[in-house]
């Protein structure tokens, strides 16, 4: 039998650029900035405080920007947006808009010191922390939306055969493809005569698509089709194997992760 070697993760997803971060940030801590502001924009614009004002909020949003697209990079990992937006969205919410609070108001406490304010004498749990939470949860809802933008881009699956240095592109019906799964940097499907594909989709973007009832993932970078699966091996109640029909003779470990999905999914023919 031919084992399946650990394959890296897959369907990585793209995020805006770090420039489109800092401008984020910018356009947030003048929102915050002028939030409270009761003088003219002359007054304001000439107080040499504004800009140390502007510049110090700038880092703190550019912070919390960086610490919202590390939780939704993690998420992506375990609970990523193709596999169920069920399982993701109250744990993005959760997790991108509620985690970076503590940080943000540990922030918030230094900047208020460096200037000797007291914070509790201040408006910021009152008014601006609203307004952060706010703003957080815009972050969170725009790279939903990014996600599903880019992956709209791909909205016709496809695969090719692989011949020596040249490839047939062939537009392959996902009911015949066996397997899905990433191999370096690219990705590959077999079809039931055990011939090499390069699919032309992320793993996760491919889920969006793929009926639930006939495919499954059984690892972040395999997917496998339920029709070829030839025997399932319960080794422990946390590590299950199964071995895909002949001429693939494939033996794939589930990963823990989607171990107990798996075998719900195995015994019950509508997902």
């Amino acid at each position: 039998m031919k084992s399946i070697p650990w394959y890296r993760v897959g369907g990585a997803e793209h995020y805006p650029s770090y420039r489109f971060r800092i401008l984020i940030a910018l356009i947030a801590a003048q929102l915050i900035v002028l939030y409270e502001e009761r003088h003219s924009y002359v007054e304001i614009f000439s107080n040499p405080y504004y800009y140390i004002a502007l510049v110090i909020s700038t880092v703190i949003a550019l912070s919390l920007i960086n610490i919202v697209f590390y939780i939704s990079r993690l998420l992506d990992r375990y609970y990523p947006w193709g596999r169920s937006y069920r399982l993701r969205m109250p744990r993005q919410l959760l997790a991108g808009v509620f985690l970076p609070l503590m940080p943000a108001i540990l922030l918030a406490l230094l900047y208020f010191a460096c200037f000797d304010i007291n914070i509790l004498k201040t408006v910021y749990f009152s008014r601006y922390l609203q307004q952060i939470i706010l703003l957080l949860a815009l972050l969170n809802a725009y790279l939903f939306y990014h996600w599903h933008y880019l992956n709209k881009r791909k909205s016709t699956p496809k695969a090719s055969l692989q011949f020596g240095n040249s490839t047939t592109v062939t537009a392959v019906n996902p009911i015949d493809i066996a397997c899905v799964f990433i191999e370096g940097k690219n990705y590959f499907a077999l079809n039931y005569k055990g011939e090499r594909l390069i699919w032309e989709d992320t793993i996760s973007h491919s889920m969006t698509y793929l009926d639930h009832s006939q495919f499954t993932l059984v690892r972040r970078s395999f997917i496998v089709n339920r029709n070829a699966i030839a025997k399932v091996k319960i080794l422990t109640p946390k590590k299950t194997k199964i071995t895909l029909i002949a001429p693939l003779n494939l033996d794939i470990e589930v990963s823990q992760r989607e171990n107990v999905y798996f075998k719900k999914w195995f015994v019950k023919k509508d997902c």
